[in-house]
């Protein structure tokens, strides 16, 4: 499988979980520069998705997959700039679904087996894993604005991280779906998924990136109900580096057996 493609989709999913977290604290006063650093953050992913998808890959300007991330770069100046409401919520609406499909658009050229299912369910782990990186990450930044902002309310990291709960659930969901559709595929290949070697890095890509961040998610809950930011904070960065790990694995994973898991 081209890594230069799953470079694209790597680059796609960060950029579609950093978007989706945003849209989870749209009313935080935490300043235009928070908004600007995070939204830089996804851009900069997806402009790293267009360079690799022309380069590596030699796709044309004209790709479908290379026009969806252009779409979504450009709005860029709405969703990290000083507007808010409306206006704001439809830059980031516009982006998150660029994105998305770009991502999707991905998986086909990869082309997972099982026909449009086999796609559906492929492009709904790809988003759920990305969503996992995406909400963490941004998590962990803003638990270090408590620093600067001593009277942010603490229920924006909160609800954050139920969000980073709900979407390593859904990944937890999307991979075991996988694992049964994708059964035969998974254990015909050259090192079969479920011998030796192939459970050792799934139970790697499960266990660093989504049960240990899992547990670590239960600790920050509980540092947050003692209005504990600073604990918090240093926790998330603990699951913000395991769950990149994680994230890495399953692409990994998805080189080798042509599905994401």
């Amino acid at each position: 499988m081209s890594w230069s493609l799953l470079g694209v989709q790597f680059c796609l999913e960060l950029s579609f979980g950093v978007l989706l977290a945003l849209a989870f604290v749209p009313k935080a006063p935490v300043g235009v520069f928070f908004y600007r650093i995070m939204g830089t953050t996804a851009v900069v992913g997806t402009l790293g998705a267009i360079a690799l998808a022309l380069f590596p890959a030699a796709l044309p300007w004209s790709d479908p997959i290379v026009l969806t991330a252009i779409a979504a770069a450009l709005c860029y100046p709405i969703y990290s700039g000083p507007l808010r409401g409306l206006r704001w919520a439809s830059g980031l609406a516009g982006a998150l679904v660029a994105t998305g499909a770009s991502v999707a658009l991905t998986l086909r050229t990869i082309d997972p087996p099982a026909g449009a299912a086999g796609l559906t369910l492929a492009v709904a782990t790809a988003l759920a894993s990305g969503a996992v990186a995406g909400s963490v990450g941004l998590a962990m930044v803003l638990g270090h604005w408590y620093l600067t902002v001593p009277s942010l309310p603490v229920r924006h990291l909160e609800r954050l991280n139920r969000v980073t709960v709900g979407a390593m659930f859904a990944t937890l969901l999307c991979l075991g779906l996988s694992c049964a559709v994708f059964e035969e595929l998974l254990g015909g290949a050259d090192r079969p998924l479920f011998e030796a070697t192939g459970l050792f890095y799934l139970g790697t890509r499960v266990t660093v990136g989504l049960f240990f961040p899992l547990g670590f998610a239960w600790m920050t809950a509980s540092s947050l109900r003692f209005q504990n930011t600073r604990s918090a904070t240093g926790i998330l960065y603990a699951s913000t580096v395991l769950v990149l790990i994680g994230t890495a694995v399953s692409i990994a994973l998805q080189d080798t057996y042509g599905v994401p898991l």
